[in-house]
């Protein structure tokens, strides 16, 4: 038989419920008359009935159901009228607040359309009031407000200016700037973004603290102030000056175009720790490493030294920080904006990328240096060997001169003026020869180092100063040592010889005292004297080229005895240090290698054990520098000297270079001041974290004395700009030393 198709089912589940209910009940109602009138002892006739009962039970099911499906929908509808009213209950009481704000204020959403704002900011521009409604763009905001006859533009500004300069503002995390309009109005604007996205804008009228700064200013300028004023508004950098308290007493234009900063601030008065709270909570740096070195400069009563550093702000702009001490005691900034200048010469090093080119320019850039060095070097041979014997042989000659007018008859005043100009010729002979020995120190001149007892120079030194000292009726000691040291004996026989003879010439009463004594592996050899002391800010200025102690019974001479001694410690290898105090007496230490004398250890006499001018073949120093004239020289000068210097600009190139070439380098010679706010101590650290602790050079004009700290507790040695070649050969030759 064929399948009969399947039944069509009452009730379709896509039908609205109440339409499933009405057919349920059409059901029931025409079983229940079936069934009373087939009667009961009808068995189709009960189980019709049967099924009016449960079709009647799924009726009042659904009944139930819909039922409870109203409750929770009108439930619904109360809950989210009750939402609505408090969302307009709070919009309002968030305009109210809005309206009692003395500030106009508006909201931008993250897609820049206007969310709200108060009628105090509609007002701030009568001619723009009525395009502020819900929904306006802030790109037309802002061409509206540059557009309103109310705005007053300075310095020849057109609106389209105006509008860029707004424009750019907006990429900047927060800004703050004033706008000026008619009728000597004014109005601070800070604009913030907010946490998603959005854009908040806070006008406020500083009318009348403009017109009270301007009244003060006014009064405090005299003709010379306003014509100081008037140039530092027509130069290119921004300058802020503070005085000896850090309060703020002057600025240009310049500064606050370049570093925006809110209009209570600029006033005259106002402490730099303000200045340091707003640009450190304001986002405006990239970093605050920079900002926080000027920070801690400005704290630094002590450090005199300029500072000169690199910042760069989010929006990109790169802006170079000089700072200086002023005559009484405050200091002043000057920023220039060097955004320009950077991108130039990113672009023309980006010019310069193939590798072919780089090869052939830097050969032939090599082979000029190197010949330009060797005819320096030539040039200077021949200006020493010129100067010794052209201008010491005719000094000669009029000494020569001088003692045999010296064994003629004179009188008395021919005899005074002959001893004066004898004494002049030595003074100027001594100085000479002073000058010479600096030169050939500067020069790079080689030592030959030997072992030899330290003996053999202090034994001479008894006969050479006893009577020296005697005429000024000082006592002269000199302890003998029984110990080898391993020094150019030349060299170290004119150290102890200056020192001493200085120590005598500045030691009016008392005593000199030379000897030597062990500490660890060195042997100090020290010049103790009880002359009047050196004061404390002129320690350093002892030893620099004709610079001597600033006192009234200063000892006659030129002031080159203590250049020499430490250009040529320099030169040695050998440390010098100083003690000193005023009214006692001052002692200089010369610290030695020395050996116990003995047949294995002791070298012979006259024999070279090594020179300052070693060869550094097979060294490969690592040279992290970012200026590339400066990167190229030093290259140049390192590869002269027989080594293998590798290169980089920052730690990044520095780290990928030595995990392409896979080895070390024995040395790393690093700018202070790289690119992007990175410093070579940070480069240096990085590398010595991942590849151990490598020898490392730090090169920098900064001689803060945290700096030093900082170079001294990271092992790290640290040169000066301008570099002297000497030093630097001296410690890299200490590095082909076998241990």
């Amino acid at each position: 038989m064929p399948e009969s198709p399947p039944p069509v089912p009452i009730l379709h589940p896509n039908e609205p419920q109440q339409r499933q209910l009405d057919k349920l009940q059409r059901i029931v109602e025409v079983l229940m008359r079936r069934v009373e009138a087939s009667g009961e002892d009808s068995f189709n006739s009960y189980a019709h009935f049967q099924t009016a009962v449960a079709l009647e039970a799924q009726v009042k099911a659904r009944t139930r159901d819909l039922e409870e499906a109203v409750t929770l929908l009108n439930q619904s509808r109360a809950r989210l009228a009750e939402a609505k009213a408090e969302a307009e209950t709070a919009r309002a009481d968030l305009s109210n607040a809005l309206e009692a704000v003395r500030e106009g204020f508006a909201l931008f959403a993250p897609d820049d359309r206007l969310i709200m704002s108060n009628r105090r900011f509609a007002r701030m521009l009568p001619d723009v009031v009525g395009h502020i409604t819900p929904g306006l763009l802030l790109e037309d905001y802002i061409r509206l407000v540059s557009q309103s006859s109310e705005l007053v533009l300075s310095g020849g500004a057109i609106p389209e200016d105006w509008r860029r300069d707004r424009l750019h503002r907006l990429r900047q995390f927060h800004s703050d700037f004033v706008v000026e309009l008619k009728g000597d109005r004014w109005i601070q604007v800070s604009q913030q973004r907010t946490p998603d996205g959005g854009t908040a804008i806070l006008q406020t009228e500083v009318t009348d603290m403009v017109q009270l700064e301007r009244q003060q200013r006014d009064k405090l300028l005299d003709d010379q102030a306003r014509l100081i004023r008037a140039t530092l508004d027509h130069i290119n950098q921004g300058i802020c000056i503070f005085d000896a308290d850090d309060r703020l007493a002057a600025w240009n234009d310049q500064f606050f175009a370049l570093m925006s900063p809110p209009m209570e601030l600029m006033r005259t008065g106002t402490g730099f720790h303000r200045f340091v709270d707003h640009f450190t909570t304001a986002h405006i740096f990239r970093s605050l490493d920079e900002p926080q070195t000027v920070v801690d400069w400005v704290a630094d009563r002590r450090n005199r030294e300029p500072l000169c550093v690199e910042i760069q702000r989010n929006d990109g702009s790169i802006l170079d920080v000089f700072t200086d001490r002023t005559p009484d005691g405050g200091v002043v900034i000057c920023l220039t904006d060097v955004t320009k200048e950077r991108a130039i010469t990113a672009a023309l090093h980006e010019v310069n990328e193939t590798l072919e080119q780089r090869v052939k320019a830097r050969t032939a850039e090599m082979q000029q240096a190197r010949d330009a060095a060797e005819r320096a070097n030539t040039s200077k041979s021949r200006f020493l060997a010129a100067a010794s014997h052209d201008l010491l042989q005719p000094l000669n000659a009029a000494k020569l001169f001088l003692s045999t007018l010296e064994e003629t008859e004179m009188n008395e005043m021919q005899t005074d003026v002959t001893a004066r100009v004898k004494s002049a010729f030595d003074s100027v002979e001594t100085i000479l020869g002073a000058l010479l020995e600096i030169s050939k120190l500067d020069a790079g001149t080689s030592a030959t180092v030997s072992v030899f007892p330290l003996n053999r120079l202090l034994a001479p030194l008894r006969e050479e100063f006893q009577a020296f000292a005697a005429r000024k009726g000082l006592r002269f000691h000199v302890v003998d040592c029984g110990l080898d040291v391993e020094s150019d004996a030349s060299y170290l026989r004119r150290i102890i010889q200056n020192l001493a003879s200085n120590a005598i010439a500045y030691t009016e009463s008392g005593k000199v005292l030379v000897g030597a004594r062990r500490r660890g592996s060195e042997l100090l050899i020290e010049v103790h004297d009880t002359g009047p002391g050196i004061p404390t800010d002129q320690q350093e200025r002892v030893f620099h080229e004709f610079q001597r102690i600033e006192r009234q019974d200063a000892a006659p001479g030129m002031g080159l005895g203590l250049t020499i001694v430490r250009r040529a410690c320099d030169l040695l290898g050998h440390r010098l240090t100083m003690e000193s105090r005023e009214g006692v007496g001052t002692r200089f230490a010369v610290h030695v290698p020395f050996r116990t004398p003995g047949p294995v250890s002791r070298a012979p006499q006259g024999i070279r054990v090594t020179t300052v001018a070693t060869s550094l073949d097979g060294m490969i120093p690592l040279v992290i520098e970012n200026e590339a004239e400066v990167r190229l020289g030093m290259m140049t000068l390192l590869d002269s000297w027989g080594a293998s210097p590798i290169e980089a600009t920052n730690l990044a190139e520095a780290d990928e270079l030595v995990q392409e070439l896979g080895i070390l380098p024995d040395v790393i010679l690093a700018d202070y001041h790289l690119d992007e706010g990175e410093s070579g101590l940070q480069a240096i650290r990085s590398l010595r974290r991942v590849n151990g602790p490598i020898p490392a050079v730090l090169i920098t004009a900064n001689r803060s004395e945290r700096l030093i700290a900082r170079a001294e507790q990271e092992d790290v040695l640290l040169l000066y700009k301008p570099l002297q070649p000497v030093r630097l050969r001296t410690y890299l030759n200490t590095l082909q030393r076998p241990a």
